[in-house]
């Protein structure tokens, strides 16, 4: 059965595995399968508790890469920000809402798979770090860590299906597999005390002898943040989760551990060398041109047929970013429009030529034109965060990092939780991430405006990172902004774009994968949505 599968297993536990593996470098996160490995015996000395941390980094790395990378593209193409430029592994439908209750369809329907995989390395940290013998200073840093990626995958997990399993300790064997779900209050509080536990124990970014690009005390306090205002917006903008929010996002504002970047395209490798890692960075997924370790997003949401060192690796495509958006970013003057691909040398109609393609933000339409393998036009733009021109384009191995937490999401969600607790409060944070884009300082306004303005830096700001639509859906305008963008999209005859057939609400949950259902008996299915 599939849980046997993937729902906690360990059986083939993946343990890293480089030669010579050294645990402080950010691109080891490699691994080699040992099968029917024992965590109650393999996991005896600190090298291999660390071991076992880094391949959960690993898995919690893959829920948005690899062949998950698809998952990515299924929650930008949901909201108003993607377009199909394909019609492969349904990007057309899944635009359009076709898959709102199928439990077998869409990227999305891995992550549930890979969660669990996460969630069960970190209890084998947790499991085994107690009985090894290592430094008090060591062993909180690693069950910190490990904490913090079991608690941050039970929100990643609530957010798409509501309550969940909470299993907090790891399978040896098939034992133990069939766990029932638990409540949404339960899983949001398993969340938050993992989360709160595991930043007690790790270090500031910063600390000595502690890599950058692990989580840190301010990981945890942004993440906290953010699923306090998330868990507010969700109970009509509960003051309580408000004032949680805005305190644990205000405790990273002051740690002054982080900040903006000068330049809202210093923070990804298409622009700057030094991207990785950078003072904006809380916590972002690390890529390296190892086997196995290239940034995958690169290839999958590329324009397709392009095999030069413009773009540093071949590509495929499979969905870029609205050109309504982007010609709302260039009218409005916004800078984080240049993160955008809007002009390239690629190969021309004969396959020979090289030629400069530009994208014309009023025509919405690629000069000269440019077309998919099936010939299917592409209309849309692309998403330079993705891509990396820097490595040696013979490696065919991009290794752009992806964000997960920055500096601009914790200043937004201060502004939020602050403007929603007392109008107005909250505004200077707010502006410095509109005066990085080139955008005037919003004058004191009313509550509704600011908030409202607040949403718009979010949908500006985290293009193509996985994340607006579950902004837009807990603030209800998920359904809004999808439904014009697709009405639109067939008035203007963008390629691939069709009527919208759902429209999600408020709380609005995916149904639990079909396979994960039938191979665990103790589950319960989510209802089906019913559309507005």
């Amino acid at each position: 059965m599939k849980t046997f599968k993937y729902f906690f297993a360990t059986l083939t536990l993946i343990v890293a595995a480089v030669s010579g593996l050294s645990l402080t470098s950010c691109s080891d996160l490699d691994e080699t399968p040992y099968t029917f490995i024992d965590p109650n015996s393999y996991y005896s000395t600190e090298a291999e508790v660390e071991t076992a941390l880094v391949a959960t980094y690993n898995r919690f790395r893959r829920i948005y890469s690899g062949n998950n990378s698809l998952y990515v593209a299924h929650v930008e193409l949901l909201t108003e920000q993607g377009w199909p430029c394909y019609t492969k592994d349904n990007m057309d439908n899944i635009s359009k809402w076709a898959y709102a209750n199928n439990a077998s369809t869409g990227g999305v329907m891995k992550v549930w798979a890979t969660a669990y995989e996460c969630i069960n390395r970190a209890n084998i940290v947790l499991g085994r770090v107690e009985q090894v013998s290592m430094s008090e200073e060591s062993r909180n840093r690693i069950k910190g860590q490990a904490l913090f990626l079991r608690g941050y995958t039970f929100f990643h997990l609530l957010r798409l299906w509501g309550g969940v399993p909470l299993p907090l300790t790891y399978t040896n064997g098939i034992e133990g597999l069939e766990l029932g779900r638990a409540t949404l209050d339960e899983t949001y509080e398993q969340a938050i005390k993992d989360i709160a536990e595991a930043e007690k124990l790790l270090p500031e970014r910063g600390a000595a002898n502690y890599d950058v690009w692990r989580i840190s005390k301010g990981a945890c306090n942004a993440a906290l943040g953010q699923i306090y205002l998330y868990r507010a917006s969700m109970n009509n903008n509960n003051t309580e989760y408000l004032s949680l929010s805005r305190q644990y996002s205000e405790a990273v504002i002051k740690s002054k551990k982080y900040d903006l970047m000068p330049e809202f395209t210093d923070n990804f490798y298409w622009f700057n060398a030094n991207a990785k890692n950078n003072m904006e960075s809380i916590f972002e997924l690390q890529y390296s041109t190892q086997s196995g370790q290239s940034n995958n997003m690169h290839i999958r949401f590329g324009i397709g047929r392009t095999n030069n060192d413009f773009f540093g690796c071949y590509q495929y495509c499979r969905f870029g970013v609205s050109g309504f958006l982007y010609q709302e970013m260039v009218n409005n003057g916004d800078k984080r429009a240049e993160a955008l691909l809007s002009y390239f040398n690629g190969v021309g109609d004969d396959s020979k030529v090289i030629r400069d393609h530009y994208y014309n933000a009023e025509t919405l339409r690629w000069e000269p034109m440019i077309t998919n393998d099936k010939g299917g036009e592409h209309m849309c733009v692309f998403n330079l965060k993705y891509f990396d021109r820097l490595t040696d384009y013979s490696l065919q191995a991009p290794n752009a990092n992806f964000g997960i937490l920055r500096y601009a999401d914790v200043l937004l969600n201060y502004a939020e939780a602050s403007n929603l607790l007392k109008a107005g409060d909250g505004i200077a944070e707010l502006n410095r991430v509109r005066t990085r884009a080139g955008l005037p300082a919003l004058q004191s306004t009313s509550q509704s405006e600011i908030d409202e303005d607040i949403l718009n830096q979010r949908r500006y700001e985290f293009v193509g990172e996985a994340k607006i639509y579950y902004d837009e859906l807990r603030k209800d305008k998920l359904a809004d902004f999808a439904a014009a963008k697709c009405e639109r999209g067939v008035a203007e005859g963008i390629t691939y774009l069709s009527e919208l057939v759902f429209k999600p609400k408020q709380n609005y949950l995916f149904l639990i994968p079909q396979g994960d259902l039938d191979g665990n008996k103790a589950l319960e299915q989510n209802p089906e949505n019913v559309s507005k």
